[in-house]
């Protein structure tokens, strides 16, 4: 199976007949001849004592929940991945080459003998890696595209990334995604495109004018900002294992880059339909 996500192709393959979680199925690919930018091999079960002696490199956890841990498996990297439903057990172990572009997911079966190798927060963190090795990004944000521009909305969490994207929605814009987004150069342009969620959309991707970088606010601002505080502020948003220095210098150089070019707003803002104007008459 091919799958084609912000204009990456990924190739899986498997011994084994698996599944995908639905919101991958709009992104099938049918052209069996494209070369792919990254081969995926899925294998159902894990082997025992496989990651045993490897060096840690990075968790991704909180106060009572693992997510994810990284580790150092020979020239390349390796993946211990927890499912998060049933807290704390294992739900696969990926291993990949030092070019980060070929890729072997064991996965345990479901209790139904579901084999699913991109269940989350596999998918994701398969996507981030194909980043860092091109030009481009995964950022927590919000896009739409109106038919002119296409804006980019991030913030913490709780600031009003999918209210604001709605609002753009009831107002006739496109909505890309309002959660996670990939940033690629195409040319001289910067393009923003969805990934998978967990419920199906079409694949989109618009053009990137704008960045606002929005709160919720009594009244209705936006501020223009530039140079290494725009750059800072970007990166803060973006998805990032920053364990090697080879991923931070391609972010760095990405973000900063893309801010010379795309102008940066910080922007508060009424939950209702007056930012949409504002926002319009204030750029």
């Amino acid at each position: 199976m091919n799958l084609k996500i912000a204009d990456f192709t990924i190739k899986l393959f498997s011994e084994k007949p698996f599944q995908m979680e639905e919101g991958y199925l709009p992104f099938v690919d049918g052209d069996e001849a494209c070369a792919p930018d990254v081969s995926v091999e899925c294998v159902s079960g894990i082997p025992d004592n496989l990651l045993d002696g490897c060096k840690s490199l990075f968790e991704a956890r909180s106060e009572d929940q693992w997510f994810y841990s990284v580790y150092e498996y020979h020239a390349g990297l390796a993946f211990r991945i927890f499912n998060q439903q049933t807290k704390n057990s294992v739900q696969q172990i990926a291993v990949l080459n030092e070019a980060l572009d070929d890729w072997k997911i064991y996965t345990v079966s479901g209790p139904e003998n579901d084999f699913l190798p991109l269940k989350y927060p596999m998918g994701p963190i398969l996507l981030y890696y194909l980043t860092v090795n091109h030009e481009a990004i995964m950022i927590h944000a919000s896009g739409v595209f109106d038919g002119e521009k296409g804006r980019l909305f991030t913030g913490f969490s709780g600031f009003g990334k999918t209210t604001i994207s709605n609002l753009w929605k009831e107002s006739g814009a496109k909505l890309i995604n309002d959660d996670r987004l990939i940033i690629r150069k195409r040319g001289n342009k910067f393009f923003m495109f969805n990934t998978p969620m967990y419920y199906p959309a079409l694949p989109e991707e618009a053009p990137l004018d704008t960045i606002h970088l929005i709160r919720h606010a009594p009244e209705n601002t936006t501020k223009k900002i530039s140079g290494a505080l725009a750059v800072s502020k970007v990166l803060a948003f973006c998805i990032q294992n920053n364990f090697d220095k080879r991923f931070i210098e391609n972010h760095l150089d990405f973000v900063n880059e893309l801010c010379s070019v795309t102008s940066v707003y910080e922007t508060g803002f009424l939950p209702d339909a007056g930012i949409v104007q504002y926002v319009k008459d204030h750029e």
